[in-house]
């Protein structure tokens, strides 16, 4: 199965990544039809900083929970001990982390709502947190091992291998989710519910069941990744422009947004990533 290698133009969610090409190495993989059904895609994340020391790196979250096999010389991540199997909730802010020494993430990143709709596991419970994978989640232990391709394999077979019938309520939510993540003139909450095929209470209770954030939420994050790329890609960006034209009322709520998200102005962003 063929990997989405590296280059060194900007990647939706990763934070100055044209800019960190050398700190580590990113790879994607396509799922299978049956991993398909609940997994976007495989990824992994390979470093030695050993010679040039750590390096911090940020990414701005999807509305989509991983599950990661991590192994390295580093002791410990996230609060627990090498080599584990691990649970990432959605995260409400942006995901930052210090790589140090040798390591290796594999992972898989759900659709949102995939890990509710595989598992039957609450997303709300899981926000913000990562826990290491209980024995339970694939109805047995799993044995994932540290060799990238074995793991990123056997995750895909663990994750397509279930004969439940088909959630409908999850197919629902993947078309509406789909619909808010392309078309640019959804700016508002009120759009979503009118395309909605439930209630607006049915609707935020679905998204905080399957997804873990409110409505509000993924519209807001889906168009501050675009103006990250959008800030990382195109020399003098203009900000009050980029602003109306994803949905912010005015280029001050933008900034404010955006500052909030990452801590920094757009201006400075661009400064720090662009082009």
């Amino acid at each position: 199965m063929a990997a989405w290698k590296n280059t060194p133009a900007p990647v939706r969610g990763v934070v100055g990544r044209a800019g960190s090409i050398a700190a580590f190495e990113l790879r994607r993989w396509p799922p299978s039809d049956d991993a398909g059904r609940f997994v976007e895609h495989f990824w992994s994340v390979r470093w030695d900083r050993r010679a040039e020391g750590p390096h911090d790196n940020t990414v701005i979250t999807f509305p989509s929970l991983h599950l990661t096999r991590e192994w390295g010389d580093d002791a410990a991540r996230h609060g627990f001990a090498l080599p584990n199997t691990l649970v990432h909730g959605v995260v409400p802010r942006v995901f930052r982390t210090t790589i140090a020494e040798r390591g290796t993430v594999v992972g898989a990143r759900f659709r949102p709502g995939g890990f509710t709709a595989r598992f039957g596991r609450d997303a709300a419970e899981l926000t913000g947190l990562v826990q290491p994978a209980d024995d339970d989640l694939f109805g047995a232990p799993i044995e994932l091992g540290e060799d990238r391709d074995v793991v990123r394999s056997r995750l895909d077979d663990a994750i397509g291998d279930v004969r439940a019938p088909a959630d409908p309520v999850y197919r629902e939510l993947t078309g509406l989710i789909e619909r808010m993540q392309q078309d640019t003139a959804l700016h508002r909450v009120t759009q979503v519910m009118a395309i909605s095929p439930w209630s607006t209470r049915t609707t935020q209770r679905v998204f905080a069941h399957y997804v873990g954030v409110p409505v509000k939420w993924v519209l807001c994050r889906y168009r501050l990744q675009q103006a990250a790329l959008e800030i990382e890609s195109t020399p003098g960006v203009d900000f009050a422009d980029l602003a109306i034209r994803l949905g912010w009322y005015d280029q001050a709520h933008f900034i404010n947004d955006f500052r909030l998200m990452l801590g920094c102005t757009p201006g400075e962003y661009a400064t720090a990533h662009g082009p």
